[in-house]
Order: C-alpha cells, then sequence, then structure tokens
C-alpha cells in the first residue's frame, strides 16, 4: 500500500486564512452592533465553541484527505498552525477596528490647541499609558488563544489519531 501524505502547510494557510476571516468578520459584526465591549457568557461560549469546532473540523478534514491516518504531531501541527494563522489576522483586524476607523480621535488631537500646555502632556502620557495597556492585553490575549489552540489540537489529535497498519 502506497503512503499518500498531503502537504500540511498549505492546508494549514488556506484554512487559518479561513477562520481568521472569520474572526474578523465577526469582530466587525460586534463593533457594528456595539457589543465589541461588553462581557457576556454567550458570547464567550460562542467564540469557544467556533475556534473549537473549526479546529476539529480541520483536523478531520486532514485526516480524510490524508488516507485516513492522522499521527498526533500532525494534529498539533494542523491545529497550532490554524490557530496561530487566525489569531494574527484577528489581532490585525482588532488593530484595524481600533486604530484606523474611528478618525476622530485624531481630528481631536489636532484641533484641540485650546488646552493648556500641561493638560495637554497628561492627554498625551494618557494616551500612550492606554495603548501600552492594549498592547500588553493583546500580548497575553495572544499567548491565551495560542494555549488554547494546543490544548483542542492536542484533544483533536489523541481523539482522532490512526496510525498506518506496519504489517500492510
Amino acid at each position: 500500500m502506497e503512503k499518500t501524505t498531503i502537504s500540511t502547510k498549505k492546508y494549514i494557510l488556506t484554512q487559518g486564512l479561513i477562520l481568521g476571516f472569520i474572526w474578523v468578520l465577526y469582530g466587525f459584526f460586534r463593533l457594528v452592533t456595539g457589543t465589541r465591549d461588553t462581557a457576556n457568557w454567550a458570547f464567550s461560549i460562542f467564540e469557544l465553541s467556533l475556534y473549537i469546532g473549526f479546529i476539529f473540523y480541520s483536523i478531520h478534514k486532514y485526516k480524510s484527505s490524508n488516507g485516513s491516518f492522522l499521527t498526533l504531531w500532525q494534529a498539533l501541527k494542523v491545529g497550532f498552525g490554524i490557530a496561530f494563522i487566525s489569531i494574527i489576522m484577528q489581532k490585525i483586524g482588532n488593530i484595524f477596528f481600533i486604530e484606523v476607523i474611528p478618525p476622530e480621535t485624531i481630528q481631536e488631537i489636532f484641533n484641540s490647541t485650546d488646552k493648556a500646555p500641561v493638560k495637554e502632556l497628561q492627554e498625551r502620557n494618557k494616551t500612550v499609558s492606554n495603548e501600552n495597556d492594549y498592547l500588553i492585553a493583546m500580548f497575553f490575549s495572544l499567548i491565551f488563544n495560542l494555549v488554547i489552540g494546543f490544548i483542542i489540537s492536542l484533544f483533536a489529535g489523541a481523539i482522532m489519531q490512526k496510525d498506518p497498519d506496519p504489517f500492510d
């Protein structure tokens, strides 16, 4: 029996881009509806189930196209790669929606010449502090999502693992 394996790089890239695009659309939907900053269990459960379902489905689809064989290493590589690409796209989308879309903040900075210089410095320091807090939160969110993606991939790989029969 010939051993047929498909390229994991191409598969990871396409599935990661699809999931990343879904996350960007979901973020845009939450921005438009005004629920971007709302902490709600329903949103959390939906996001987690989307994440788990898509990674499980992608690993299962990879296994199906790989002759129904899947090693734990392949599952980890596929799942973690998809999670990594989608999270990077999600964070780029978040930066775009937060920093690029609201141009009124830039206009406020340039049009606020009536403030005293001390107040301007305080506002600039406050803005820099908020940006640093945002970057730190984004970093920890990135790490947390990668760990969750690794754990999901580990479970999916352990459940769906099937090595080829060595006696064939």
